[in-house]
């Protein structure tokens, strides 16, 4: 599988923002360009290794069009449970941020659940916008101290014959609802996941179908 990562791409400063790495301005609405999409939008994945396949979507969506705030549910065919994605507002230290507009630095986490009916596997944050390089935060462990990172931010990304815009990172020291090992998981703008990789397992799912419903 070809993976080719492009530039980091600086963002724009502005005089509301502190300095420093990542301190640019940003709509903080476009963390739903991540995460928030609408009822009929899937993706397909293949496992570099076995050649198996899931197929993942959008089971219900729901946003607020005047702020940062959504909930979106997907279900993976492959591993029978859901997916729950939502954001919780939050600024951080040296952090400018608003609700509904301009905003530099950590002011929102996105939260990740896994389950079915019957079985609720674990929540944990997954997602910081905007993302900056090196920013963490603590997820729960009962043996260890568990962080997620902002691990990389790249401009653009291909993976196989599927081109990609801003693409970030997320590396995780133990993620529990992922067999409990060291993980990757690669959010891409306008689509989502891309990629994730299970470090222990030596599992790699790569995007390589989708339709984002409009």
């Amino acid at each position: 599988m070809v993976l080719i990562l492009g530039c980091k791409k600086d963002k724009v400063p502005c005089t509301t923002c502190p300095t420093g790495p990542g301190a640019g301005c940003e709509d903080i609405q476009n963390v739903k360009h991540f995460f928030y999409f609408k009822v009929g939008s899937w993706w397909v994945y293949e496992e570099e290794n076995s050649g198996l396949r899931d197929s993942v979507y959008v089971t219900s969506a729901a946003e607020n069009p005047s702020n940062y705030d959504f909930d979106v549910e997907v279900y993976s065919t492959y591993q029978d449970y859901y997916y729950h994605f939502w954001p919780q507002y939050g600024p951080t230290l040296g952090s400018t941020c608003s609700q509904s507009g301009e905003s530099c630095g950590w002011c929102v986490k996105v939260f990740r659940s896994k389950y079915k009916p019957g079985d609720f596997v674990s929540q944990a944050t997954c997602f910081m916008f905007q993302p900056i390089i090196g920013n963490k935060d603590y997820n729960y462990h009962t043996s260890i101290e568990n962080y997620v990172y902002v691990n990389d931010v790249v401009d653009s990304m291909i993976i196989g014959t599927l081109n990609f815009e801003r693409t970030i990172t997320m590396f995780e020291d133990r993620t529990i609802m992922e067999g409990d090992q060291p993980t990757n998981h690669l959010f891409s703008e306008n689509i989502g996941l891309v990629r994730k990789e299970l470090l222990d397992s030596n599992e790699v799912w790569n995007l390589v179908d989708y339709h984002i419903e409009q």
